[in-house]
């Protein structure tokens, strides 16, 4: 699945939970982006929200949300919207960015510090929640249904599914479905 795909979700049921060893690498990993999420939360300055005062974490933080945003978005929220979420996202962010330029005379104000921080927070905090709830009740496919999932338990009705499209992911819960097959 590319980023731009349709949303391909499948019954209840057809895919396969993971592992064990699936599991606490989706808790690994949600522990990762949870850290990042207290990177961004706790090394703000609260006086300042200046964006770049520590920009190589910045930049580095930046990179997952640009590469998966919108897997994030749409798996995560049944929804196929292609690229709209990053193109938005990204509309936003330069307008607000222009924005401090234009009042403030530096990129490096709160006008664009606190809306990229909140962004940047929103991605981490979703992708952390549904790896960890992913890995404390064995979502099958993507991460990204666990929170469905949950909401589908809780309420009674089945939730839909999604293949995973990080492959890393997939071809760990393979090789574990193949190992625990012999």
């Amino acid at each position: 699945m590319k980023q731009s795909d349709t949303l391909v979700l499948v019954d209840a049921g057809t895919l396969t939970r993971p592992g064990p060893i699936g599991r606490l690498f989706r808790l690994a990993l949600g522990v990762l982006c949870l850290y990042a999420l207290a990177e961004i939360v706790f090394s703000v300055e609260s006086t300042t929200m200046q964006p770049f005062s520590s920009l190589d974490n910045r930049l580095l933080l930046l990179l997952a949300p640009l590469c998966i945003f919108n897997y994030v978005v749409n798996i995560g929220f049944s929804k196929s919207w292609g690229h709209r979420p990053l193109i938005g996202s990204t509309i936003f962010l330069l307008a607000t960015a222009g924005s401090a330029y234009l009042f403030a005379g530096s990129f490096d104000s709160p006008i664009f510090g606190a809306p990229l921080n909140v962004w940047l927070a929103y991605f981490y905090g979703h992708l952390g929640i549904s790896f960890v709830l992913s890995a404390l009740i064995a979502t099958p496919g993507c991460e990204m249904r666990a929170i469905p999932e949950l909401i589908g338990r809780v309420s009674g009705h089945s939730s839909d599914e999604h293949h995973c499209p990080a492959g890393f992911v997939t071809q760990i819960d393979e090789w574990e479905q193949r190992r625990l097959a012999k």
